[in-house]
């Protein structure tokens, strides 16, 4: 992924910056085979959890555009000069599965469960996107980097959005369609269980959160 990272960006900027955040502690060979491609290693901090690697990112990325992606093979990196296309005129991009055009490679019971949870969190939030859980998005960076994240999983993906969008005024998000493709490397980290348990809880946290934003800004 990292020759077809570097590629890419070379393409739309002549500066940029990768950043591949990993593990606490390396498991494999990915410190030498960042320096060999290109990217800042950093190993994440606090802890090995979704939400760490998150809060990692921010404090490392500095770039006035950040682009957030998995590197599971999913998020293809060919797919960026989409998201970037729309940097000036939207505050996010979302690269959209659920937008006409787009699709999900994923087995049927994730298929599944990401529109439940799509669908929740966009009519009891209020969110205007089809897409609430897809994290590879462009965001402006210092907008990003004011953030103060509280979310150790995937729930992480909206937290960020709906403090984004209800912290700030006329706030635009854009949606692309986008293919999510077949995992390409590893597994994935998702308990079902946990994972259901996990979204309802920060449903009503998002949900406090999205209210107290409103009275702010009134």
């Amino acid at each position: 992924m990292l020759p077809q990272l570097n590629e890419v960006a070379r393409s739309l900027t002549p500066s940029y910056e990768i950043v591949v955040v990993d593990t606490e502690s390396p498991r494999d060979n990915s410190p030498e085979i960042c320096a060999k491609h290109n990217a800042r290693y950093v190993a994440r901090r606090e802890g090995n959890l979704y939400g760490h690697a998150i809060r990692t990112a921010l404090t490392e990325a500095r770039g006035r555009y950040v682009i957030f992606m998995d590197s599971d093979g999913s998020h293809n990196p060919n797919f960026i000069p989409q998201l970037w296309a729309h940097r000036e005129t939207a505050n996010l991009v979302i690269a959209s599965r659920y937008v006409s055009g787009g699709k999900t490679e994923n087995p049927a019971i994730l298929i599944f469960m990401s529109h439940v949870v799509n669908y929740v969190f966009r009519i009891f939030l209020g969110l205007k996107c089809f897409d609430v859980s897809n994290s590879f998005r462009l965001y402006r960076g210092d907008e990003l980097r004011a953030l103060r994240l509280k979310c150790n999983h995937f729930d992480i993906v909206e937290e960020i959005l709906v403090k984004l969008v209800f912290s700030h005024r006329d706030y635009r998000v854009k949606e692309v369609p986008f293919v999510f493709e077949k995992r390409k490397a590893g597994k994935t980290k998702r308990v079902l269980l946990l994972f259901a348990i996990g979204y309802f809880v920060t449903l009503l946290h998002l949900w406090k959160l999205k209210r107290d934003a409103r009275r702010e800004m009134h």
